[in-house]
């Protein structure tokens, strides 16, 4: 069976590191970048190092490129396409070998995989193994907590995107089966920590063999999208001895649309990372949700509450993602709560101001009463979530 991984970074030094690590390991190593600007739609370019041996036996390394049109509007759905074509191909040429894929950056494992696995999965003689994101500890407070714009990492093919580097990790960090990380900051590491689910493997450095890793692994998509869903998430935790805090917000009660808009900054805090769901009076079968990355808040639809994603139970903790704190179960995964992951540099005021507008925001007891006045009028949230 040939096997297929995958390893995603923001920073393209970070891949390059990567692929000199990789060196010598028995694996083809592809590294994929996009170019807008070659072709008249663009390229993904896909770039291998093969060894060569010269008549007197001395070994060298030549670069083998290939420039794949972009074949649609998206760029993750078109290097989806490419990827099938590869490990297809690479299945035919080498049946028990292996190829490495360093991702794009900008490239978010939770758009690109979900589809890649099922396609694999129908796919005879492939299989795809572990899934790694890669981040500097030296650089990740800064490039999570603060707005770190996509483009400067990702060049011409995002220069118009809105996303920030600390998105990207978080998600890249909660999705992965293996977080790599380089440097020795003390902060970035327990962010990391507080990031990365218990059941995912860390590998601190590359000194540490990565593709036996890799390949002890075979991804599962299910399991990795409810590590990051907001209706699944849930607070890992980690050390708190410098400075790092995640507050695990919950509640059955339902957000006050009016209190939301008015209370929307104090919930967001400063400098934090947060993701989750949450639901309203006024929506109460809409699963909403709440993302905090870069000082920017993101809110959403998700779907219906009945259809949220079917919860898989983490085996090396027997416990359900999604749980309340405490364990009790939530029904599935599908029964309407407010439930924010906040994570961040923070002391305990600041940390009790986001836990106390998380509670005004909340409808009170005695409001539940009238909810059902809020089903089918406007609630002042159009704009954020359109009509219900």
């Amino acid at each position: 069976m040939h096997c297929l991984t995958l390893i995603s970074a923001v920073d393209p030094l970070l891949l390059d590191l990567v692929a000199l690590a990789l060196h010598g390991e028995e694996a083809l190593v592809i590294q994929a970048t996009l170019v807008p600007e070659q072709g008249e739609h663009g390229v993904i370019r896909l770039a291998t190092m093969s060894p060569i041996e010269s008549d007197s036996g001395t070994v060298s390394s030549a670069m083998s490129v290939i420039d794949v049109p972009r074949s649609r509007e998206c760029w993750t759905c078109s290097l989806r396409e490419v990827l099938i074509a590869v490990g297809a191909d690479r299945a035919r040429i080498e049946a028990d070998g292996t190829t490495v894929i360093l991702l794009p950056v900008g490239v978010e494992l939770v758009h690109l995989v979900p589809g890649l696995a099922v396609e694999l999965e129908m796919m005879p003689g492939v299989t795809l193994a572990g899934v790694a994101h890669v981040i500097d500890l030296d650089s990740a407070a800064d490039q999570l907590l603060e707005h770190r714009s996509l483009a400067a990492f990702a060049g011409g093919a995002y220069a118009d995107d809105g996303r920030c580097s600390g998105e990207i990790h978080m998600a890249g960090i909660g999705y992965a089966d293996v977080v790599v990380t380089l440097g020795e900051d003390p902060v970035g590491r327990d962010l990391v920590e507080h990031l990365r689910p218990h059941d995912t493997l860390l590998l601190p450095g590359l000194d540490t063999p990565m593709l036996p890793e890799l390949l002890a692994v075979r991804h599962d998509a299910e399991l990795a999208l409810a590590r990051v869903h907001p209706a699944t998430t849930r607070a890992w935790g980690g050390p708190i001895e410098h400075g790092v805090r995640t507050l695990d917000l919950f509640s059955e009660l339902p957000f006050h649309p009016g209190r939301l808009r008015e209370f929307v900054a104090d919930l967001a805090g400063n400098g934090l990372l947060a993701r989750g769901c949450f639901w309203l009076p006024s929506r109460p079968g809409r699963v909403c949700t709440w993302e905090v990355a870069g000082g920017v808040v993101s809110v959403g639809d998700a779907g219906p509450w009945d259809a949220a994603l079917s919860v898989k139970v983490n085996s090396l903790e027997g416990a359900a993602l999604g749980q309340k704190q405490g364990g009790e179960k939530q029904g599935g995964g599908e029964v309407p709560r407010c439930h924010l992951v906040v994570t961040g540099i923070a002391d305990e005021a600041q940390c009790a101001r986001v836990a106390d507008a998380f509670h005004r925001i909340l409808l009170r007891p005695e409001e539940m009463g009238e909810a059902l006045a809020w089903v089918g009028v406007p609630d002042g949230l159009e704009d954020w979530f359109g009509r219900e």
